[in-house]
């Protein structure tokens, strides 16, 4: 019996584990694309995955747009600074030093999940799911 305790049990997720991948997140909104985290001391960038964003044009001028409007994505990232404490991390938005958010770590299977404490984050913060990226070169 306590060997299926000891099964159950893992680890706390570590910074070396953070940084192993780079990481996918998909949104549980449809048309809205993954995104790509990766983790360094300390920073979490994430980047729009401009792979996973599906053409909803058939004609030239829109293919055009839809174009530059991945190039624009590819440039952009966000930068969040982490704390890694225990099962806990704190991210905070580095433009905006009041955004902060804590979340408990756990892994299943290749997963990261960060799921929002409710006392420390706000009422929009939403679990975030990390898979490895499979696309890694």
């Amino acid at each position: 019996m306590s060997l299926t305790f000891l099964a159950g049990c893992s680890a706390n997720v570590s910074e070396d584990d953070l940084k192993a991948n780079d990481w996918t997140i998909e949104p549980d909104e449809e048309d809205v694309p993954n995104m790509i985290a990766s983790f360094s001391d300390h920073v979490m960038t994430i980047n729009v995955d401009v792979d996973s964003m599906e053409s909803t044009t058939t004609d030239e001028w829109g293919q055009m747009g839809e174009e530059f409007a991945k190039e624009l994505a590819s440039e952009m990232d966000f930068k969040l600074e982490y704390t890694l404490d225990g099962d806990q991390i704190t991210l905070q938005d580095t433009d905006n030093e009041d955004e902060e958010n804590t979340y408990e770590v756990s892994e299943e299977d290749n997963n990261i999940i960060f799921t929002p404490i409710d006392d420390e984050s706000d009422d929009e913060a939403e679990t975030i799911t990390l898979q490895p990226n499979e696309n890694e070169e």
